[in-house]
């Protein structure tokens, strides 16, 4: 009996010893699985970034900016200096400035819609006169037209880049007016010029002036004026010989002759009832003219 014991109790501390290890083992296992959620993150993880693609050196727009900045451009004119601003907007155009150009601004039409806005020019080099709209450019490769303003036309000059413009003088124009107003009236050949736009003559003297037709159309020359939509909006007397009756009806060169009372004058067969009417034996005539970028009529008074 006495042998027995000491293997006995042996047994009894191993059984109790595997006991203490598995409830260890067991209690370890739990408390695994309890931390188990706070060792692994809670987010996937972030997507891998796309390595940048290699910039194409045939891809010409990747050198824009070293061209706006470059002092040594092909079109030999000057880079701002102060490159792009903020907002990746360029720096405003400066102010239009007067032009040196040989263009001579005869007249305007200012329509409401822009684009319509007509503007009568004169080359001076040429002595020739056409009819420019916005966007348009100006015979030569002079320029192209950027607004159409009253008595004012600007252009972008396609030789330096800059805004410019040229204008008819308002002071001139309203001194020469005023003056003319004042003045007492005064007989010029058959006609009694009583203002800038009154007239008085005899029916006698109409008839004498206008006997001879083709005379008549050598002692002026006149081209059409085209507007917006392609239309004749009337002729412009680009010469005026010294002395004719043109000259006497106070009409002058660069006139934009409109209407004749009140009809439109659109046509070469609108522009003889100018002659019809003269002829007509009508107690009054009313001539519309463009003149100066202004509008207004020439009044004629006849008397028997």
């Amino acid at each position: 009996m006495k042998s027995r014991a000491p293997s006995e109790r042996l047994i009894r501390n191993v059984s109790i010893a595997a006991l203490l290890a598995l409830m260890g083992f067991i209690i370890a296992d739990l408390g695994i699985l309890s931390m188990r959620e706070k060792w692994f993150p809670s987010q996937p993880p972030p997507a891998k970034m796309a390595a940048p693609r290699p910039m194409a050196f045939n891809d010409r727009s990747a050198y824009n900016i070293i061209n706006e900045r470059n002092i040594f451009r092909a079109d030999q004119t000057d880079a701002d200096p102060f490159g792009v601003q903020g907002g990746g907007k360029k720096a405003p155009d400066a102010d239009p400035v007067p032009s040196n150009l040989p263009i001579q601004l005869v007249g305007t039409i200012v329509h409401v819609n822009p684009a319509r806005s007509v503007a009568t020019i004169q080359l001076k080099n040429k002595n020739a006169q056409v009819a420019v709209r916005v966007d348009g450019e100006i015979p030569d490769g002079l320029a192209v037209v950027t607004k159409i303003k009253r008595n004012r036309l600007e252009f972008r000059n396609n030789s330096s880049g800059q805004l410019e413009f040229v204008e008819i003088k308002d002071d001139a124009r309203l001194q020469f007016n005023a003056g003319m107003k004042s003045a007492a009236p005064k007989q010029v050949g058959e006609v009694l010029q009583k203002s800038e736009t009154e007239f008085e003559l005899k029916q006698s003297d109409i008839t004498k002036l206008t006997s001879n037709l083709p005379e008549l159309l050598q002692q002026a020359r006149a081209v059409p004026v085209m507007g917006a939509g392609g239309q004749v909006e009337g002729f412009n007397l680009v010469d005026i010989a010294p002395g004719s009756i043109y000259e006497k009806l106070g009409l002058k060169k660069g006139d934009i002759i409109r209407s004749v009372n009140g009809e439109k004058v659109d046509s070469p067969g609108k522009a003889m009832d100018m002659y019809n009417a003269l002829r007509s034996g009508s107690s009054s005539i009313q001539i519309g003219i463009g003149r100066a970028g202004q509008e207004q009529n020439l009044n004629f008074s006849i008397t028997q």
